[in-house]
């Protein structure tokens, strides 16, 4: 009998091994894959010195470790077991509040000052930083408004401002919050600008259903169509444009979510679903009439704006060109479908087609503020390129493919006693700052 169980047992190990080895070469079991943003590992190429230094090797252990046969099923198994058994989110970065509320860390860390304390050495150095900010962006006001462009500044909620009495017990609210500082000075300043932040407060309590879903960190599905129309209405102040309404034409009570109302959810990578509430998912349709000349829409900010054009507000503009912290670019027309080759390019002419500037951000996205923004569009305004090293680089090769003046760059170099890489160089500053300088003119 003993014998008899031991060979059942090695028959069914041989036959898990063998149907792990199949899954991972030909995965005849669609599963469905992990939610994350770890970047896979790419099968390692074979050669002596990688092999010889033990990095092949180590790639094809990380590789393996990454592709073995039902490793989704495995793992949200395993994640599975520790939410369900010990309570336990195997994702560091999603944290359970009260009442199963899920946080992203990032939001908690701001909440509770971790943020502030890691960009700066106190409050007022802060405060100094984001008056310095503001600044910056009046003069951006001023440099876009030369160039016919309005702009609009959005102050995107987050959930631990919203609903901080759901954060869990041990995070604590720091007493300073710097989002609500440059609220303040905008304020002051009469910067135009939308404070969804405090809106988002003061109807926390009224509102027929949680302005946040328990799973997710984005502003709600059901908070789109009038967070939307509020800032179609605003741009209309701002400029000549007649621009749409949105109208809620289904409200769709539903347990099932839209995509980023359960996010938090997914990166936890379960076996399960969690028990959702019923929560609106609208349907909104555009009314009024739209203006035939309708106006470009040049956007920069963080998730929260790559979330709101997608439910179809970029519909009410001409086009929309989506600048995500100041880096990835998205845009409505396939013609700019993004790459780092076409950036320098792309990114000019996307500014001279626009004609409203939207910033949105939320909480934790003040401490970079705008990514660098303001000094993009100078330097586009100024030299044509995103930022002076890709300009030098572009006016060197220019300078090398120009016979003539290549030509005369060696003259130079040899009349000078220098290397020929350096007066390229002074070539190229001395033209950068000239079209500079020209282009200052032109704007004065």
């Amino acid at each position: 009998m003993k014998k008899r169980i031991c060979s059942i047992l090695c028959i069914l190990t041989l036959l898990g091994f063998t149907m792990i080895f199949v899954q991972e070469q030909w995965r005849p079991f669609q599963l469905k894959p992990l939610n994350g943003f770890t970047p896979a590992t790419a099968f390692p190429t074979f050669n002596l010195k990688n092999f010889a230094s033990g990095k092949y090797q180590d790639t094809l252990e990380q590789y393996s470790s990454e592709n073995f046969g039902f490793r989704e099923w495995a793992i949200r198994l395993y994640n599975q077991a520790a939410y369900s058994c010990f309570n336990k989110i195997t994702n560091d970065n999603v944290v359970e509040g009260l009442n199963h509320e899920l946080y992203l860390k990032m939001y908690l860390d701001d909440a509770m000052g971790h943020l502030l304390w890691g960009a700066y050495p106190d409050v007022e150095t802060a405060k100094a930083a984001a008056r310095e900010n503001v600044e910056e962006t009046l003069r951006l006001i001023d440099t876009l408004r030369q160039h016919d462009i309005t702009f609009l500044f959005v102050f995107a909620p987050s959930k631990t401002k919203v609903y901080p009495e759901w954060m869990p017990e041990q995070c604590h609210t720091f007493d300073f919050s710097l989002q609500e500082y440059y609220i303040e000075l905008f304020k002051v300043y009469n910067i135009p600008h939308i404070d969804f932040l405090n809106y988002f407060r003061s109807i926390k309590d009224t509102a027929a259903y949680p302005l946040y879903t328990r799973m997710g960190t984005h502003w709600a599905a059901s908070t789109i169509p009038w967070v939307g129309d509020s800032i179609l209405r605003k741009i209309e102040d701002l400029t000549q444009y007649n621009l749409p309404s949105q109208l809620v034409v289904d409200t769709n009570i539903t347990t099932d979510y839209y995509i980023m109302d359960n996010e938090l959810e997914r990166q936890m990578n379960l076996m399960f679903p969690l028990p959702k509430p019923a929560v609106p998912n609208p349907t909104f349709v555009y009314t009024d009439t739209i203006d035939a000349d309708r106006p470009g829409l040049l956007i920069i900010g963080d998730s929260y704006s790559n979330q709101l054009v997608y439910s179809g507000f970029g519909k009410a503009f001409d086009h929309w060109d989506l600048w995500i912290y100041n880096k990835d670019i998205q845009s409505s027309r396939e013609n700019y479908s993004w790459t780092e080759v076409k950036k320098q390019l792309d990114a000019a002419t996307m500014l001279q087609e626009a004609d409203v500037v939207l910033a949105v951000f939320t909480a934790p996205m003040y401490y970079d503020y705008m990514f660098g923004f303001p000094e993009t569009i100078q330097n586009i305004y100024q030299t044509g390129f995103v930022d002076e090293e890709e300009a030098l680089a572009t006016i060197v090769d220019m300078i090398k493919s120009d016979s003539d003046w290549y030509n005369g760059v060696v003259e130079q170099a040899e009349k000078r006693n220098i290397t020929l890489d350096e007066c390229v160089l002074d070539n190229a500053n001395y033209y950068l700052e000239f079209k500079r300088q020209c282009n200052l003119q032109k704007v004065k």
